[in-house]
């Protein structure tokens, strides 16, 4: 019998969260927020590595957002990535998206064997010949947020 490319469901899903997926969450938008309160509440792990964190703390330090987020938020947002995250090395160095700055994405999901990479990036998302590969030779699906949320929602009720 052939291996479905579907993910197993393990007790608690994991995902690659793409760095734009956590900044809009953190601006409390309507469509990411869910997906924060979702990893808080443990309905998800997330999976990422050294390489994204400095990202997406470069990123909140913008002078754009000193506005949103003090620098206590971002203490106690990297707080909590550094308790619970699950931190990757990545060994995978791909070369597939259109903007190279997004292959470390792909790469943390490969070497981390994570089911899901969330984001709203429309060169990672938007590109179904990288999301076939992505999800026939390495097993990743590339999702949105909602199509994220509905997976754990159905797992939700799975259990």
């Amino acid at each position: 019998m052939p291996k479905s490319n579907e993910p197993e469901w393990p007790s608690t899903p994991r995902a690659v969260v793409d760095t734009n997926v956590f900044v809009r969450g953190l601006l409390k938008g309507p469509v990411t927020l869910p997906l924060i309160e979702a990893w808080k509440d443990g309905r998800f792990i997330l999976v990422t590595s050294e390489e994204l964190l400095a990202e997406l703390f470069e990123v909140l330090a913008r002078p754009k957002f000193r506005r949103y987020f003090t620098k206590e938020d971002v203490q106690e947002l990297g707080r909590l990535i550094y308790e619970r995250a699950e931190m990757v090395s990545p060994s995978v160095h791909v070369t597939l998206c259109r903007d190279p700055k997004d292959d470390i994405f792909l790469g943390v999901a490969i070497s981390g064997k994570v089911p899901y990479l969330v984001t709203g990036d429309d060169d990672l998302k938007g590109d179904e010949e990288l999301k076939a590969t992505m999800r026939e030779r390495f097993g990743v699906h590339i999702v949105s947020v909602p199509e994220f949320l509905a997976i754990l929602s159905a797992h939700d009720k799975s259990q």
